[in-house]
């Protein structure tokens, strides 16, 4: 079965709802976004799949830990790897912030992308898309932050989250997630939203409920209408506070009681097995004997010779 298709306006109001209990639980401030278009993308790509927190971390490292943004291009990945360690995916993380410094580089001889700003929608997806080692997320989350695009930026985790609310459907794509939440939402509420939905999916005490291969959607589909009581249940009792119910112990039996039980298993047939044969060969003899005495002839005397015969 799938799930009850929903109207664009039913969604942006069941929307409103998920933002005012996201509210409640995390900060409604957003995050500022004033860098330069070319290190809007570096912490985009460091804030994939992470929280806002760690990525500023992770890029002040960055741009802290090497001269200037061309002696970490023409760094080796494996030199740039230890720094996104505390983030996951760190190699690829590596290589695609090395790749898009030598893009960038060889395209306009230095490393300003601000002419980015000016461009329309179009121009600049158009633009992003051809540094090939960037992500969906990282291409909409750029275009949202120096376009102000109507965009909700979707990375794995927070494709998740909204599969585990049913804002979009169970087989959606990362491709494709990003245009379809934001006919949930209106421009704008867009970016808090994107915000509050990052800290949804990146909340450690729930990151058991949105880990869909171990606790996979019903297949009946999700109600997206029933979203905000899913959502408050779930931070009332996530899966993380639920205690496993432990399995029944079986009695262990102590090798003693078990060898003492042994023991008189084996002596109980071993004194019936010594009557029985004691028995057996006595009823066998009181047969044969009868037998025996039927088979001897008695001897017959030899008959004496008559008085008459000699005279």
């Amino acid at each position: 079965m799938v799930a009850k298709k929903i109207s664009t306006s039913d969604k942006q109001a069941i929307c409103k709802k998920l933002i005012a209990l996201l509210k409640k639980r995390y900060s409604a401030t957003l995050p500022k976004y004033d860098r330069p278009v070319l290190e809007t993308i570096l912490h985009a790509i460091c804030l994939e799949n992470t929280t806002n927190s760690q990525a500023d971390e992770v890029l002040s490292t960055l741009l802290e830990g090497f001269h200037d943004l061309n002696e970490i291009r023409v760094s080796t990945i494996s030199e740039l790897e230890s720094i996104f360690s505390d983030v996951g995916d760190a190699e690829w993380r590596a290589y695609r912030v090395r790749s898009v410094l030598q893009y960038v580089f060889d395209k306009e001889y230095c490393f300003d992308l601000e002419l980015l700003r000016k461009k329309t929608l179009e121009q600049a997806q158009k633009q992003l898309t051809k540094m090939k080692s960037l992500t969906p997320f990282v291409i909409n989350h750029t275009l949202q932050v120096i376009l102000g695009s109507h965009l909700v930026p979707a990375d794995e985790k927070i494709l998740n989250a909204s599969k585990w609310l049913g804002l979009v459907p169970a087989d959606e794509s990362i491709e494709t997630a990003s245009d379809n939440l934001k006919s949930t939402v209106r421009k704008s509420d867009a970016p808090l939203f994107s915000h509050l939905l990052r800290c949804l999916a990146t909340d450690e005490e729930l990151a058991a409920d949105f880990n869909l291969a171990k606790n996979p959607l019903p297949e009946e589909g999700v109600d997206l209408a029933q979203a905000p009581s899913r959502m408050e249940s779930m931070f009332a009792n996530p899966l993380s506070k639920q205690k496993k119910k432990a399995p029944k112990k079986k009695k262990q039996v102590s090798t003693k009681s078990i060898k003492a039980a042994s023991k008189v298993k084996k002596k109980v047939p071993a004194k019936g097995t010594k009557k029985a044969t004691k028995q057996a060969p006595t009823k066998a003899a009181k047969k044969k004997v009868p037998a025996k005495r039927a088979a001897t002839k008695k001897k017959v005397p030899p008959k004496k010779k008559s008085s008459s015969t000699k005279k």
